[in-house]
């Protein structure tokens, strides 16, 4: 009897990283998580479209971000306006 084989098995793989990294991704995990788990997460996530992070765009972006986040008045939004003049030049 011949049996099916899954499309989307998981795959050993062999990676490097510095082992302040390792030791950050272990800080964060309890000793019951998965760190192979906690990776794939990652991963999926920097693959997904709708998620961005904040190392990906650029002062310009951050600024407006800010700006579109509240409704600021008084001096929170001069000093937005002034940084994204700044960042314009």
């Amino acid at each position: 009897m011949n049996r099916r084989i899954k499309r989307n098995r998981a795959v050993p793989i062999h990676m490097t990283m510095p082992p302040s990294l390792l030791d950050e991704i272990d800080s964060i995990l309890s000793h019951k998580m998965s760190r192979s788990n906690w990776i794939r997460g990652a991963c999926e996530m920097k693959l997904e479209k709708g998620v961005t992070e904040v190392t990906d765009l650029t002062n310009k972006q951050l600024v407006n971000i800010l700006r579109n986040r509240h409704n600021y008045d008084g001096p929170a939004e001069a000093i937005l306006k002034s940084l994204l003049e700044i960042l314009a030049e």
